[in-house]
Parts: structure tokens; sequence; C-alpha cells
């Protein structure tokens, strides 16, 4: 074995190359979507017993009377009570109970548009490959092999440089232009799949709304019913107390309220 010998190529090159890149710009949304769904019902307390009926109602639904638990307030002074996914509400502005429901759905599209550009790298590339070899070709380590590894090393080192200087190449103005024009017409495609995927699910939450609806409305009458029959109650015995009768028999099984009234 001797002292390892170098095989050594220096690179130095000036170059000027036309090449194709894909442009690819990108657009997506996402938004929440929803959709409401009511049913009204008026009931005219005021028209068959007065208006002391209304106040009887919102006592009934404050909770004074033990017949009918309390329903809960919201700030505009609404009175409402929950059920599986629709809320039942008494509007005393209105005098009405409205029976709502209300879906929520996240709806997100993505788009993308695509071209490809011819551009221009210029700049310089300059490296060296060294390699190392005995004359004796101890371990296998001859000229013949040492040269070829690094020719190689320069091929993988030069392909490396090119793609660097790629890299830092500036954009020019053909390249902006068309990104601007990818990115515009992204958002298009974007917001045509928005509106084609809203309208869908409008549609889709339409009828579970109105399946939802469905499915609630006769517990939803039957409160109503429970209420209005409180308020009718009380309304009666209070207006007979009040004009020097008296309650004979009040009595409630179920659904049906029994009362004997004497009047004066």
């Amino acid at each position: 074995m001797c002292n390892p010998r170098k095989v050594m190529i220096h690179v130095n090159e000036t170059i000027e190359t036309a090449w194709r890149q894909l442009l690819t710009e990108k657009a997506s949304a996402s938004e929440m979507l929803t959709e409401k769904a009511e049913i009204s019902c008026e009931i005219k307390l005021a028209e068959a017993m007065g208006a002391a009926a209304l106040d009887v109602l919102e006592q009934v639904l404050a909770g004074e009377f033990s017949a009918v638990p309390a329903w809960e307030k919201d700030e505009a002074g609404n009175f409402y009570r929950d059920f599986a996914g629709i809320t039942l509400v008494y509007d005393p502005l209105k005098r009405q109970f409205v029976l709502r429901a209300r879906l929520q759905e996240m709806l997100s599209a993505k788009a993308h548009a695509a071209a490809e550009i011819c551009r221009v790298t210029t700049g310089t590339i300059a490296f060296e490959a060294v390699g190392h070899y005995y004359d004796d070709g101890w371990k296998g380590r001859t000229e013949e092999k040492a040269l070829k590894e690094v020719s190689e090393q320069v091929e993988i080192r030069f392909e490396r440089a090119l793609e660097e200087l790629k890299k830092i190449q500036p954009e020019g103005e053909a390249e902006h232009n068309l990104r601007a024009e990818l990115a515009a017409s992204a958002q298009s495609e974007l917001e045509t799949e928005l509106a084609e995927k809203r309208a869908a699910l409008r549609l889709e939450l339409r009828h579970q709304l109105q399946a939802q609806l469905a499915r609630q409305q006769r517990d939803a009458f039957y409160e109503i019913n429970r209420v209005v029959g409180e308020t009718y109650r009380q309304t009666l015995c209070r207006l007979v107390l009040e004009n020097g009768g008296r309650v004979i028999s009040d009595r409630q099984s179920g659904s049906v309220i029994e009362l004997e009234l004497e009047l004066c």
C-alpha cells in the first residue's frame, strides 16, 4: 500500500437553461350554514276570557302554579322550553306560541388551478469533487473506480446546484401575472363549488327540519294545551272569586279538569 492519490474534477460553468414549471394556486373556504324553521300557533285567550287570561298565562309559564313546571325566560321577555332539537316559545307581545327548529352544519370547499410556464435560469455553478485511489488498488480503490465515483458525485452535485439556482431565480413578470390569473381562477371555481354545495345543503337541512318539527309537534302541542288548560282553570277560578262566587270542587285527572263553581 502507498500514499493515496487524488482524482479531482473542477466545475465552473455558466449556464442558461430553459425549463418548464407547473404553477398551481389553491383556494379553500369553510362556513357555518344555519337553517331555521318554525310553526306559529295563536291562542286567542283575551277574546274568550278577557285580558286577565293573558296575565294568568304568564303566571302559569313562570311556574306560579304547581300544575305546570316553570318555563325559562330570555332577555326579551319570551318564555321558552326546549325539547329534543326544537324550542317552544311564547311571545307575550305577539301573544303567540312558536315552535322553532334550528340546524347548523359546517360547509367546506377546495379548488385549484394549474398551468405550465417556460422559465429561463441563468447563473454560474462552481464546485470541485475529489476522489482517492491507490496505485496498487488497495481494497479495490483503483483510479478507474475513483474516477467513476467522482463523475457520479459531479452529476449529483450539479443537479442539486441547478435546483438551488432555480429556487433563487427571481420570479419574472410573466410568472407573476400567471399566478394572479390562476389565483383568480381558483377563487372563481371555489365560489361556484361553494354555491352548489350551499344550495344542496340548505335543501337537505330544510328536509331535516321539517322531519324534526313533525316528530316533536305532537309533544309541543300537548304542552301548549296543558299550559292553556291551566290558564283557563286559574282564570275561571279567579273571576268567580273576584265576583263573590266560590269554588266548590277543583279536580284534575290527567288532561281532564273538573271544576264545580258557584256564581253569585
